[in-house]
């Protein structure tokens, strides 16, 4: 799951991340998650006097986020969620994974990537996020390569977008150091692969603070 390729706002990317928490390792099969609307806009970085509103704005347009998976031998698109149902009055919402999400993320006993939510829910970017995974599943390898046209696949990132390495590297790379840095249990630095003066691929140097 970490590997697909999609493309999420930083809310809707910290609300997946905070149903993922509510999973147990012994669950065989999705819940509905039933979250308190207070939680989930501290969370989520809500803070609109309108937050019902704008929390049923933000599952309503991540009902129709999709995200891309590349099996073996097909390619699977799917959505996040299959519902997401609010309780007027009562100051919660029940929401559910799509069923065909259950192999990415229920009875996992090897091969994922396990990480605490305060390392990632402080991150201000969705893409800091992101790297934050990709690089976390090989933290103790300490490196991860990528050609830079892999990297912004996974990244989700459209070809119109900072085509210019240069801005790629400044509104999304170092942007992320920084936030790893401050905010999470991991770190990097890069090194550049070059065809001539251009950049290609992208190692990542990963190191395991405190």
């Amino acid at each position: 799951l970490v590997e697909a390729s999609y493309r999420l706002s930083l809310q809707e990317q910290r609300l997946i991340l905070l149903m993922a928490s509510k999973i147990k390792p012994e669950d065989k099969n999705f819940h509905t998650y039933q979250i308190a609307i207070k939680d989930f806009n501290r969370i989520v970085g809500i803070d609109s006097k309108s937050y019902y509103q704008r929390t049923k704005e933000l599952t309503k347009k991540l009902l129709e986020r999709s995200l891309q998976i590349t099996k073996d031998n097909s390619i699977l698109q799917i959505t996040w969620l299959s519902s997401a149902e609010y309780f007027e009055g009562e100051g919660y919402v029940e929401l559910s994974f799509d069923p065909k999400l259950k192999p990415y993320l229920l009875q996992l006993k090897e091969f994922f990537t396990r990480y605490q939510l305060r390392n990632v829910i402080r991150l201000k970017s969705s893409y800091s996020i992101k790297l934050y995974e990709l690089l976390k599943q090989y933290e103790h390898v300490g490196k991860r390569k990528f050609s830079l046209e892999e990297l912004r696949y996974k990244l989700g990132l459209h070809p119109d977008e900072y085509p210019l390495y240069a801005n790629f590297k400044q509104k999304i790379l170092t942007r992320a150091q920084s936030e790893l840095n401050t905010n999470s249990d991991i770190s990097f630095t890069t090194i550049e692969k070059k065809h001539g003066r251009r950049v290609v691929g992208i190692t990542f140097l990963i190191s395991k603070k405190g």
